[in-house]
């Protein structure tokens, strides 16, 4: 009996060694070549200088998190690599730890661990998450590792201290995470209390959590001033998080908000787990794809042993983690959806080790299934290892084209990529907008461009501060961008490049050969004003969407007293939209738009300017709608929109 635990235990040692070779060098290989995300900036900043107060990071300051980090920073060069090098680490030991609660399980059979740690491992949610410069991979890691040695401590009381400290430490990276493990930690404890009759046990088991927390918790609060302002920040953090991110952010919560996140939870999770996204229209090829997800994941959960008790714990952990989620965080931000995956791929492994007929079947679907996740993942991985995020490409731009001492940068989520990648450049961030702040820098900085960031995020007051009220025109107006699937947030980054209008001559403003204007080409940005989305695919055409307001304004240079031909290519959001074209404040033409491409060709008589003034042409809509309120929820996209336009043209009239 000894021979045969000891070759099992070998075993599982082997095993588990074999799935660190294969994952951590996997990791290894596609680590991002850039910080990913506004937290990833706050992480590497708190490297150098951890300070609550400038948001390095943001409350509850992550301190575990931080130090581990600072250690890795001294064996790497840069901050960027040290917590990459975390991430990759903590990957692949959260991919040993959910093969090592599998085998704490009842069947204890080596198919439910590997299955569950190769889904686990190249699901692109978690592989990408270790590979990015957050903390969402340490902390899951801290999470299973304290689930595992709790779990284990059911018969022996050294490993449930051990846990008992484990999960003390581990509030100090991602205490949001730990719910699971303090409800299984309460439930064992209440357990041995009535098993031992030892009040003792309970005293214990709070010294060696209480001793986890005070680990972190003396430097942190010595590092902020204290209690009350440690308690100060996170209540203010906390408070920002309810406005914004849960949802209960808008207060009432009505039929429309609860269907809306349902679906875009739905959406987001099945997206960056196996490709699926519920919002855009199903064709052949994600049909198939469904069945086939269907296939793997159905009879997993089916077959996953109802009556054991090990079933219904992992049930339940996946409820509370996806409860949670659903109620409580933003749902754009596939990384925190990453604690749903462990008790998932638990449940569905489970199940496959339980299908004993055919015999080998079972081992081949779940190894047809990581190879699938492989080839869908590599690709995206291949391009978190290659391809900047987008605040990073905009910065590069901009340093390229425009000098420090004469460009105004303005951001507001791409802040912290604008303050690490261009720490020389005059830096205003305007998340929150302070008009008199703006004005104040732009009247004494009178600067040769600005450079905004995240155009799509500023409102028409702060576009008029801006662009001193017009005596700023744009000069470029760009998107950046990535593929979603690899980090939603900063997938697109609009930058807009203002310049005084005295600094652009007339000429640039002629319409290009031919008359027509390309809206959603690079070369459109000088065009356009007030009113314009970014550049973006429409109906098959990069094409603008006009909205946000009612009017959206374009200036082009054309002869005055010449009748024109104005041509224009569009297509309506709202049913019924009508267009009113007023060329230099006077109507000239009045369209009906319908919700498919068509072209639109009015005669515009001759019309009078002063000499040194540009064409102004506008276009006002009847009616401004979201495609969320349209959709009744089905679509995530609560922009005001109006129509698209893919050509405008203002052609002589022979």
């Amino acid at each position: 009996m000894g021979t045969a635990t000891n070759l099992q235990n070998k075993n599982r040692w082997t095993t588990a060694a074999l799935l660190l070779s294969v994952t951590l060098p996997l990791y290894l290989a596609f680590q991002s070549i850039s910080l990913d995300d506004f937290d990833s900036y706050s992480f590497a900043l708190a490297l150098r200088q951890f300070s609550l107060d400038l948001h390095q990071p943001q409350p509850p300051g992550f301190p575990v998190y931080i130090f581990i980090g600072r250690i890795t920073l001294a064996l790497c060069s840069e901050p960027l690599a040290a917590l990459t090098l975390l991430s990759a680490i903590s990957g692949a030991a959260s991919t040993l730890c959910i093969f090592g609660l599998a085998q704490l399980g009842g069947a204890r059979k080596p198919l439910h661990g590997v299955g569950a740690a190769v889904l686990f491992g190249l699901t692109p949610i978690s592989w990408l998450t270790a590979d990015k410069a957050l903390s969402d991979g340490p902390g899951l890691a801290l999470t299973l590792l304290s689930l595992w040695a709790v779990w284990k401590g059911r018969d022996d009381l050294r490993w449930f201290y051990i846990g008992c400290f484990i999960s003390g430490l581990g509030m100090g990276i991602r205490p949001q995470n730990f719910l699971p493990v303090v409800l299984l930690l309460a439930g064992l404890l209440a357990r041995h209390l009535w098993i031992r009759r030892s009040i003792h046990l309970a005293g214990s088991a709070a010294a060696a959590s209480l001793a986890g927390v005070l680990i972190w918790l003396i430097p942190t609060l010595l590092s902020v001033g204290g209690p009350s302002a440690y308690l100060d920040h996170i209540a203010t953090h906390s408070m920002h998080v309810g406005e914004t991110d849960s949802l209960f952010a808008g207060g009432t919560v009505t039929e429309l908000a609860l269907r809306g996140r349902l679906i875009a939870f739905t959406d987001t999770f099945l997206l960056h787990t196996v490709g699926l996204g519920v919002y855009s229209p199903w064709g052949a090829d994600q049909i198939y794809r469904a069945v086939l997800v269907a296939a793997v994941v159905l009879p997993g959960i089916i077959k996953a042993g109802w009556r054991d008790k090990e079933t219904w714990l992992l049930t339940v952990w996946l409820a509370l983690v996806s409860g949670q989620v659903f109620l409580l965080e933003i749902l754009d931000r596939p990384r925190l959806m990453l604690p749903i995956l462990p008790p998932l791929v638990l449940l569905i492994a489970r199940g496959w080790s339980r299908i004993r007929t055919p015999r080998p079947l079972a081992s081949l679907v779940l190894t047809a299934t990581g190879f699938a996740l492989l080839l869908y993942g590599t690709p995206l991985a291949a391009q978190l290892a290659t391809v900047p995020a987008p605040p990073v490409q905009a910065a590069y731009h901009i340093t390229d084209r425009y000098a420090p001492g004469e460009t105004l940068i303005v951001a507001a989520g791409s802040f912290r990529a604008a303050q690490v990648e261009m720490p020389e450049y005059r830096l205003l961030y305007l998340y929150e907008f302070d008009a008199a702040a703006a004005r104040s820098t732009m009247s004494e900085m009178q600067p040769e461009y600005v450079a905004i960031l995240d155009r799509d995020q500023f409102e028409t007051e702060a576009i008029a501060a801006l662009n001193d009220d017009g005596r700023y025109v744009p000069l470029e107006d760009l998107v950046f961008s990535r593929d979603p699937r690899i980090h939603t947030q900063h997938d697109q980054v609009r930058l807009q490049i203002l310049t005084p209008a005295e600094s652009l001559p007339a000429e640039a403003l002629m319409p290009p050969p031919g008359g027509c204007i390309d809206i959603g080409s690079p070369e459109d940005g000088r065009y356009i004003l007030e009113g314009w989305f970014r550049s973006e695919e429409i109906g098959g055409v990069n094409a603008r969407w006009a909205g946000t307001i009612a009017t959206s304004t374009l200036r082009i240079n054309i002869e005055p007293e010449q009748a024109y031909e104005l041509t224009l290519r569009a297509l309506a959001y709202p049913a019924d939209q009508r267009l009113i074209v007023r060329l230099a404040g006077q109507p000239v033409a009045e369209l009906s738009l319908p919700q498919t491409w068509s072209e639109h060709t009015v005669s515009i008589p001759p019309h009078t300017q002063p000499p040194d003034e540009v064409l102004t042409v506008e276009l006002v809509h009847a009616h401004l709608s979201s495609p969320y309120t349209e959709s009744g929820g089905e679509s995530s996209d609560q922009r005001l929109l109006a129509a698209a336009y893919d050509l405008i043209c203002l052609t002589p009239e022979q």
